[in-house]
């Protein structure tokens, strides 16, 4: 497994995997506590799943942002640093809506708890219990935020000189590599949206009916061998595979598009939520696919040169102590001013 090779990186790194391990715990505290409030018979109604999902969904969210993390600061990648930034506010904006969205669950559910069948321990509250522990994962996710759009700053303007140096200074090839390293982020991206929409579409609107059910689950595997195959695929520049990757992403596409239909005339529980999360694989999956075939017009013209010497450069930078940015080779005069990259 990489590992980080500065100060700045080290500590994003530490700050995400602290994050993740905080919300994992306190996440599972709130699901073991539900657990052990509801009965049975809560399987009879739809927020049985929900809640579980909820709390499923927040906990891969931070876990996945560690990941992405060591990721792009091994690819010394500016863009996919910027969408962790993205990805960790919105965990935090997700935290404070699962905060409201348990306490008015919980509340309702005492509140109606003699009704039948029994789906609660009617001797306690849940709410005052757990109440702590949310208003803790929203504090967690937050204070993540800011400390990661900082050392994301930091990192960024190193990553810039990185990949000036990569490019040998032309704006032209920079810009022809954004558009590889913006192909990166969405496929990666996508994959998560795309796995929160599964899981809650398979388990509250399919509800185990088969073969449906199986069928879509089998997506998950799928999407992440086609995910693992684009990056190599573009990375190699194999344009016959990036070919088949596209086709494999219009039907994604199409398939998409008809359960948005479907959700849209349906009656069920956690209706919006699996709507915004296949509208935003929709708009994921076009810009991925038009990402895909700039790439396509742009293989032969130097990105793997580039791949190999990013990480030579980068760690060239990192070797004096202080974590100072090295001057560069006499092959490559810096410039005066180095202009802004990202």
């Amino acid at each position: 497994m990489y590992r980080p090779t500065s100060r700045h990186e080290w500590w994003l790194c530490v700050v995400l995997f602290t994050q993740a391990i905080l919300t994992i715990t306190l996440e599972i505290y709130i699901l073991v506590e539900w657990q052990l409030w509801v009965t049975s018979t809560i399987t009879q109604v739809p927020v049985s799943y929900m809640i579980p999902i909820n709390l499923g969904i927040l906990i891969f969210a931070c876990v996945y942002e560690f990941i992405l993390a060591v990721d792009a600061i091994h690819n010394k990648n500016n863009v996919l640093l910027f969408s962790i930034c993205i990805c960790n506010i919105c965990s935090f904006v997700y935290s404070v809506m699962q905060y409201i969205s348990v306490k008015d669950t919980t509340m309702r559910l005492f509140d109606n708890r003699y009704g039948s069948p029994t789906l609660i321990d009617t001797t306690r509250n849940l709410w005052p219990q757990i109440r702590p522990a949310e208003i803790l994962v929203a504090v967690i996710t937050g204070l993540g935020s800011l400390l990661v759009c900082s050392f994301v700053y930091l990192l960024h303007r190193e990553y810039s000189w990185v990949i000036y140096k990569s490019v040998q200074g032309s704006s032209k090839t920079r810009r022809r590599y954004l558009f590889y390293e913006i192909f990166l982020v969405l496929i990666k991206l996508l994959f998560y949206f795309l796995l929160g929409f599964i899981i809650q579409y398979n388990l509250v609107y399919v509800h185990f009916k088969e073969p449906e059910y199986t069928l879509t689950m089998l997506l998950i595997p799928v999407a992440f061998i086609v995910m693992l195959l684009g990056i190599w695929a573009v990375q190699h520049e194999r344009a016959v595979v990036v070919v088949a990757i596209i086709i494999c992403y219009l039907g994604l596409l199409s398939y998409l598009i008809s359960r948005i239909i479907i959700l849209r005339g349906a009656l069920t529980a956690g209706k919006d939520m699996m709507l915004f999360f296949a509208s935003v694989c929709v708009m994921l999956t076009v810009a991925a696919i038009f990402c895909t075939i700039v790439c396509i017009k742009n293989f032969d013209r130097g990105f793997k040169v580039i791949n190999r010497s990013k990480n030579g450069h980068a760690l060239e930078s990192y070797s004096i102590p202080g974590n100072s940015i090295t001057e560069p080779s006499r092959s490559f005069s810096r410039p005066s001013s180095r202009p802004t990259l990202d």
